[in-house]
């Protein structure tokens, strides 16, 4: 069928549509490649192509998939040229009712990726060098199998190339590759390292420079629903000019690296503006583009009735953006509504948005704008209609449109204006087009600037106006700076704990081009939590949560378990980083607590890694869930008993442990289960998540710590009905 699929698709589409004159391979031998190195499922009859053309590689994009329930695909990209397979993923909708203990190791599933690459890029493989993942972290879940990741690095001269390499993640249940991703780029030209500065040369620029500012940190708000109020950290971080911490290793001067590149091109408006911009993780700039075409409603009149009387009125904040905004005649107001402030959860702003009735073009132009429900301030607006394409006017050059950006912030925001700066670096090098000019103004509190606060505006040089503002403002309490450590003592412990190391970094420049260039930078071990932010006050590294290093997710591979009956299995709650508060230290016979349980269960699956839940927070959502049948402290020990009563309530089976009469279990001390448990009991037994040593059950002793990880990793592999909690 797939073959017949892409003779009419070759007879529909010539060659040269579906592929060009650059390729070599056809797409019949694009699909033969991947079947001949991977197994697709069989059922997976529906095959789509296509062709594509990027960054001067010509590719296939080839993806199976199945009409049938459940759904699922397996997609691949080959390289049109040298038909190298650059990447395939595979998914499947099928929940299974419950998780899959690993039939594989990671040294099995190893070998598997090893072989893999030896295969499909043997000519490579010794230049690249296997890199560990610390923060690899697993969830016990049913979605999707347990799946270990493996990454390859290029080394150039010695030298670790971290931009080029190969990822391979498999799965541990059928040792099936789920995800392989290869990308070499040809042709890089790479400075030899020889006659460069001494490390000693490169951490005294690093220090001299300095690299590093304090500043005032808000870390994101994982979950606006929650309406906690948004945290204000002092901390200190590499600054935006030089994010990436690097000293050039062959001139000994600091490097910016990642420069933003700005895309633009003309919206289908009438005159409008639309921009994207490609940024480094450090730029606070930020391009918003709305669509002009808007689920036309009309306002409703109780939104001007709200029952907190110290919001303004919808009306209020109509008649705010009238004020600053000039909205043309034309426009109708087509949708308002009240919704919480997604970056500071404990506001809500009004939602407002205007376009035209009709156009003789057919071209629909727009205006949305935000307003702070409580303050009046206006916090955003974005409109469609700017300079119009036909105006030959002289487009306004930076400094004159700087003045216009100016003017309009003292006018909106005239107390604000006199506490931010305008960032003073160019970062798009001045290759911006000419009918546009970017501003971003950072906010300063106590002479110290303020991550993610301050105000972003567009303006149309051509039209003189602003045509995209956004403002985020954090009205909360600012911490004082007393006792902060000095910049040279933060320096000391930054590159302590992340020594500068040599590497070739990949750095985009505006104009496209690109450059290899030898570095010094603070070595990262190829962690997902790279330490770039320490307390101001402790030095301690903090991740972009605002999380301490002892509440970050991390994978734990204990040193205390080897040769206990329960080592697989402590071993696989180790890789979610459950039961991690003695580190690298397990303690399998100390008594478990009904606390260090109900944790262990929560991290497991996964959720709530953005914080450290409360203790009322973590019994509260096991009694929603039904896991406790009655109030209990969370330092208290947990028995046996009690130990596999929660295990047969979080597998949803306490009805059928509750009835009576049906149970008997074949312990020499049977006669001292209490009987409203011993269904739990029979339960567990029978379905694996109990182990008993001598036949003797000892149901009122103390539940150790081993104990409780092989009841809840088994406990897990029991087949049962998917619930979706709410919390």
């Amino acid at each position: 069928m797939i073959v017949c699929m892409l003779l009419i698709q070759m007879l529909v589409y010539p060659v040269n549509a579906l592929g060009s004159e650059k390729s070599i391979i056809t797409v019949e031998q694009a699909v033969q490649t991947v079947k001949d190195n991977f197994s697709i499922p069989e059922n997976y009859t529906q095959l789509n192509t296509g062709y594509n053309e990027y960054n001067n590689r010509a590719t296939y994009s080839l993806n199976w998939h199945t009409a049938e329930q459940p759904g699922g695909s397996f997609n691949a990209e080959v390289d049109a040229i040298s038909g190298e397979i650059l990447n395939i993923s595979q998914w499947n909708e099928e929940l299974k009712p419950s998780f899959k203990l690993p039939v594989l190791s990671s040294e099995d599933t190893l070998k598997i990726a090893t072989d893999l690459v030896a295969k499909l890029i043997g000519k490579h493989q010794s230049e690249m060098q296997l890199v560990t993942d610390k923060q690899q972290v697993f969830l016990l879940n049913n979605s999707q199998p347990f799946t270990y990741n493996y990454r390859w690095i290029r080394i150039v001269n010695g030298v670790p190339f971290p931009e080029n390499g190969v990822n391979v993640s498999v799965s541990g249940e059928d040792g099936r590759v789920i995800n392989y991703n290869y990308n070499w780029t040809q042709d890089l030209i790479f400075p030899v390292a020889s006659n460069i500065v001494s490390p000693e040369k490169a951490r005294q620029v690093f220090t001299d420079t300095p690299m590093l500012e304090l500043q005032y940190f808000l870390p994101p708000v994982m979950n606006p629903q929650t309406r906690e109020p948004q945290r204000i950290l002092l901390v200190y971080q590499l600054t935006k000019k030089y994010y990436g911490g690097a000293v050039d290793a062959l001139t000994g001067k600091p490097v910016t690296l990642n420069k933003p590149v700005l895309v633009y091109k003309p919206a289908n408006s009438a005159g409008g503006i639309s921009a994207s911009v490609a940024v480094s993780t450090a730029s606070a700039a930020k391009i918003l583009t709305t669509k002009s075409a808007y689920v036309v409603t009309e306002p409703l009149d109780n939104q001007d009735t709200l029952e907190d009387s110290q919001q303004i009125s919808q009306s209020e904040a109509v008649e705010i953006v009238k004020k600053m905004v000039t909205i043309p005649k034309n426009f109708v107001l087509r949708n308002s509504s009240l919704n919480p402030d997604w970056q500071n959860p404990t506001e809500q702003v009004w939602d407002l948005q205007w376009n035209t009735e009709s156009s003789d073009t057919g071209e629909q132009r727009y205006l949305s704008a935000r307003v702070n429900a409580r303050t009046g301030d206006l916090v955003g607006f974005n409109r469609s209609y700017g300079s119009n394409q036909d105006n030959k006017s002289k487009p306004l050059n930076r400094k004159d449109s700087q003045k216009i950006a100016d003017d309009f912030l003292k006018s909106t925001q005239p107390e604000r204006f006199e506490l931010v700066k305008v960032e003073s670096e160019d970062f798009y090098g001045g290759k911006m087009p000419p009918n546009i000019q970017i501003f971003n103004y950072v906010r300063f509190v106590n002479g110290i600037p303020v991550s993610r606060n301050g105000m972003y505006l567009l303006v149309d040089t051509v039209a003189k106006q602003v045509v995209n503002y956004e403002m985020n403002w954090n009205n909360q309490e600012f911490p004082d700076s007393l006792n902060a450590l000095s910049l040279n003592e933060i320096t000391e412990r930054f590159l302590k704990i992340s020594p500068l190391a040599l590497r070739y970094s990949l750095i985009f420049y505006p104009d496209g081009q690109a450059e290899i260039r030898l570095v010094y930078q603070p070595k990262l071990d190829y962690d997902m939590y790279v330490p770039t932010v320490l307390d101001a006050k402790t030095g301690d590294p903090m991740d972009w949560y605002g999380r301490p290093q002892s509440q970050w997710s991390r994978a734990i591979t204990y040193l205390d378990i080897q040769g206990n009956y329960a080592e697989k299995e402590i071993g696989i709650m180790g890789l979610t980083g459950a039961f991690g508060e003695y580190g690298e230290h397990f303690r399998p016979e100390e008594k478990i607590t009904v606390g260090s349980l109900l944790r262990a269960m929560l991290t497991a699956e996964g959720n709530y890694r953005d914080r450290v839940l409360s203790d009322g927070e973590v019994l509260e959502i096991a009694e929603d869930r039904g896991w406790l049948a009655e109030d209990v402290k969370l330092e208290s020990e947990l028995s046996r008993e009690g130990l596999f009563e929660i295990m047969i309530r979080f597998i949803n089976m306490e009805p059928s442990a509750k009835v009576k009469g049906i149970y008997s279990v074949p312990f020499i001390d049977a006669d001292t289960i209490n009987q409203d448990s011993l269904g739990y009991i029979a339960l567990a037994w029978g379905l694996g998540i109990l182990k008993v040593e001598e036949n003797t059950l000892h149901p009122n002793q103390a539940a150790t710590r081993a104990e409780a990880a092989y009841a809840l990793v088994h406990a897990y592999t029991v087949e049962r009905p998917v619930i979706n909690y709410m919390r």
